[in-house]
């Protein structure tokens, strides 16, 4: 019997898997790590161009402390991005992470623009925390017309996006549904939602989303350009199986009182909801025109099987018990004679 090495043997565990589940596994770690899996054997010299996901974080350079310049971070960022993609076979999953504040899509990114305009293939798109210009956010989801999963998370300290340039034109929801045509989810945090709906909404979108099948969004109901452009995505997407709604803006909430706003169900003659079976709502505070807004989308959803409403921390237990009361007493008419409405407090840690 031919002598073993089990040292070797032990070694070669890991190169002896299948190239899926060694790509798996190089997807869990940072990228700086998994490129540098290319020095282990010639096997492992050209895996890492095969992984189908690519996560660009601010912190995969490092500069000398006494070197730490914005914009030489910026740049060597820049570059990195663009060297791993040009010498990649094409991520089908792309996420930009900004974890310490130095990853700001600027000029400095327009060679990566003119790479995906060659033969994009990015299915899913990540922005984290990430500085955009609007008109870069325009032309970086121009290039990625095969997208099927859009996810922009900010926050109002990197708000680089939503101030802009004065004499830029406002890229809106509209604009952005034009980019990704074959989009099935959908998920705007609060701060990129205030700018896309600032141009304005149609009743409806000229062309139907018909692909979209999961719609998560913060929403200010405060906000008649949010509400506007919740209804107008909700009506524009006949396809629809599940919509989570994050409330969010409870300082504003006063200014309910003066909001007015029709969601009769008559009045949305165009909102067919044949296929939504999950209504989820966050941070509900128990709000007139809250209510109003699920009464419409369940007179709608006529297979849809469950709501749940999470309470905001601001809505007492007395108001819990009156809301509940009224539901009793007042049922919500449904198009779903299976839709169970829970409603729910926070959990505590």
């Amino acid at each position: 019997m031919e002598y073993q090495n089990p040292r070797r043997t032990q070694s070669d565990i890991i190169s002896a898997l299948p190239l899926n589940i060694i790509e798996h596994i190089l997807t869990q770690m940072p990228l700086r790590d998994a490129l540098r899996t290319s020095v282990l054997s010639k096997k492992w010299r050209y895996t890492w161009r095969s992984m189908p996901k690519l996560t660009f974080t601010d912190d995969m350079v490092k500069l000398p402390s006494n070197q730490c310049c914005g914009q030489l971070m910026k740049y060597k960022v820049a570059y990195a991005v663009f060297h791993v993609l040009l010498l990649h076979n094409g991520p089908i999953i792309l996420e930009f992470r900004s974890l310490v504040g130095h990853l700001r899509l600027d000029s400095e990114f327009a060679p990566i623009i003119s790479y995906l305009e060659r033969g994009s293939k990015v299915k899913r798109l990540t922005f984290f925390h990430v500085k955009v210009p609007p008109q870069m956010l325009q032309q970086f989801l121009s290039k990625c017309p095969l997208l099927e999963y859009l996810c922009l998370i900010g926050s109002e300290n990197g708000l680089d996006f939503v101030a802009g340039e004065t004499k830029f034109t406002f890229f809106t929801f509209v604009d952005l549904f034009r980019c990704v045509p074959l989009i099935q989810t959908l998920d705007i945090s609060e701060y990129y939602m205030k700018y896309l709906c600032a141009g304005g909404m149609p009743h409806k979108l000229p062309d139907s989303l018909v692909h979209l099948k999961y719609l998560f969004l913060d929403v200010c109901m405060a906000e008649k350009n949010e509400i506007s452009a919740v209804l107008c995505m909700v009506t524009s997407s006949p396809l629809l199986e599940k919509i989570v709604f994050v409330m969010c803006d409870n300082e504003k909430l006063d200014h309910l009182e003066t909001l007015e706003m029709n969601l009769d169900p008559q009045d949305y003659p165009d909102m067919k909801l044949d296929h939504l079976v999950s209504l989820w709502i966050e941070d509900f505070s128990n709000l007139p025109l809250e209510m109003e807004f699920v009464k419409l989308i369940m007179a709608k959803s006529p297979v849809l099987k469950k709501v749940r409403i999470e309470l905001n921390d601001n809505v007492s237990v007395d108001e819990e018990l009156e809301m509940l009361r009224d539901l009793v007493l007042h049922p919500i008419p449904r198009a779903s004679p299976s839709a169970k409405l829970a409603i729910v407090r926070p959990k505590t840690c």
